[in-house]
């Protein structure tokens, strides 16, 4: 069953601006995964969300922007704060530890954690 959409929809402007916010302000070396994550955290099929709770949203454009560097440097860390940017405007906060951030994005990147672990580490973060 899906939810109802997130109040705030994900688009590449939101994602610029992410990027803008990072240490040395990196430049965008390949768009395409920009518009991919902003893409796929929107899909829709038969009228249905394809990632039907903000949890899996926020997992899908965790997954595609670290196993997608699109940045000249930092992208791990782009893809951790677009994602928790995500989830704030949204009106979700997390609480978590650095380390164990650090080693989410690390082995999402790899392929370690599918959709369903990274989405159930997300949940078990929030705070609101």
């Amino acid at each position: 069953m899906t939810q109802p959409e997130p109040p705030h929809a994900l688009d590449v402007t939101f994602l610029l601006h992410a990027a803008e916010l990072l240490h040395r302000d990196p430049q965008v070396d390949d768009y395409g995964p920009l518009y991919a994550a902003a893409a796929r955290v929107d899909a829709r099929a038969m009228e249905r969300d394809i990632y039907g709770s903000l949890h899996l949203k926020a997992a899908a454009l965790l997954q595609t922007l670290a196993k997608l560097p699109c940045l000249e440097h930092s992208n791990e860390a782009f893809a951790w704060h677009a994602t928790e940017a995500y989830l704030i405007l949204n009106e979700r906060r997390l609480d978590y530890p650095p380390k164990a951030a650090v080693a989410l994005v690390r082995d999402t990147a790899s392929g370690e954690l599918g959709l369903p672990r990274i989405a159930r580490q997300l949940r078990d973060w929030t705070t609101a």
